[in-house]
């Protein structure tokens, strides 16, 4: 019932290997001080940056940023690899505070389009970031960076991807049909980030927002992710964050929980998902499911294969094709003031040995096959103040 996922710990792993630092020997540097310098049309080769610099036409080649407190703006040029060996990033910001990347293309790099392994307090914004055989953008092990305004799509990898990475704001980007799963990503162990008001879209991408391998403790909020091949939100083995207020259309699935514990999803829309507006599995358990829609999926709601401890509450799931809640092989659940109307089959389904579900105040009616159902193959289920139509194996 969920969306086979392949090996996406390897390309997790492949992005992590994208994270070392470069050594960029045998650089020239080309540009140096502190006053703005402006490069002339059609400049070529490894460009250093040492002050703030303004492209006054298209650049083919590397450009790496070697000062802090300095602003690279590409005035809408366009930076043209393939670029040398020895870079991570067409455009590349390795251990540097202070930085600013704006109004740049970067395309035809077989590495990330912009790089920045170990670099804080930067800004990157309205970047246009296309056709690069890696991630659109890569920040690896920095914190307090801004990624605002930009577009990132048709690269070989992430749209944008944050791996090791803390208290960064990614908002008001466009992600599009990148090729290796995340749209925007949130990796190895990254915290405190806020993703805002972003839009992953496109068959391109596998999955629209990601969070995988130990992502901790962030905000993600206000953002769609619209026609993504398998998730529109993917959250794996990271705990404690923060969802609210996102929207999840015609995707495989709207959200998915994988072995996670302590999230909160909350005011989240999925409507009209190709299979499951949400699904909550493979043992994930004390997560809150709290005031979310799921409407016009094939199914709501479902949660199964382990899954256990969570609270689901509020929620609305009305005209899905099959069930509007869904539990399957998932025990201690508390179920409460949910509401499943006009569903093809069931409006709250339990089912295949589970066990100790509290299910307390819900509204089902009008759903085909019958209201609420209670397969009595578990043991323990506590039904009480529910206001349903039709129940089969409910005492």
């Amino acid at each position: 019932m969920r969306f086979k996922l392949g090996a996406l710990g390897s390309v997790v792993a492949a992005v992590g290997a994208l994270s070392s630092s470069c050594t960029d020997t045998g650089v020239e540097p080309l540009l140096r001080g502190p006053v703005a310098t402006q490069v002339q049309a059609s400049s070529s080769g490894t460009l250093v940056v040492t002050g703030n610099t303004t492209l006054t036409g298209n650049h083919v080649g590397n450009i790496q940023i070697a000062a802090d407190n300095i602003t690279l703006d590409c005035a809408g040029d366009t930076v043209f690899g393939p670029g040398v060996s020895g870079f991570s990033g067409g455009i590349e910001v390795d251990g540097r505070t202070g930085v600013t990347v704006k109004h740049c293309t970067v395309t035809g790099f077989n590495v990330n389009g912009i790089f920045g392994g170990g670099t804080s307090n930067s800004t990157f914004t309205a970047n246009l970031l296309y056709g690069n055989g890696a991630n659109g953008m890569h920040l690896d092990f920095g914190s307090g960076n801004i990624v605002v305004g930009n577009t990132s799509r048709s690269n070989g990898g992430i749209g944008i991807a944050l791996t090791r990475s803390s208290q960064s704001r990614i908002e008001g980007d466009t992600v599009q049909d990148n090729t290796v799963y995340g749209g925007i990503a949130l990796l190895d162990g990254s915290h405190d980030n806020v993703v805002v008001s972003n839009t992953a879209t496109g068959k391109g991408n596998a999955i629209g927002f990601l969070l995988d391998n130990g992502a901790y403790g962030n905000q993600v909020r206000e953002n769609t992710a619209r026609s993504n091949t398998n998730n529109g939100f993917f959250t794996r083995a990271s705990p404690n964050n923060i969802f609210v207020a996102n929207t999840a259309q015609q995707n495989g699935v709207g959200f998915t929980l994988w072995n996670v514990s302590g999230n909160q999803f909350r005011g989240i829309n999925a409507i009209s998902n190709n299979f499951l507006g949400f699904e909550v599995i493979q043992g994930s358990s004390g997560n809150t499911l709290d005031s979310n829609t799921a409407n016009r999926n094939v199914m709501g709601f479902a949660i199964y294969d382990g899954a256990s401890s969570n609270i689901i509450t509020r929620n609305v799931a009305n005209v899905n094709t099959d069930q509007g809640f869904l539990f399957q092989t998932t025990n201690s659940n508390t179920v409460t003031a949910n509401t499943g109307n006009s569903n093809g089959s069931v409006g709250f389904l339990v089912i295949e040995g589970s066990s100790f579900n509290t299910l307390t105040g819900n509204i089902g009616r009008a759903n085909k096959a019958v209201d609420a159902l209670d397969d009595r193959s578990g043991t323990g289920n506590a039904w009480a103040n529910n206001n349903f139509g039709t129940t089969a194996g409910i005492p």
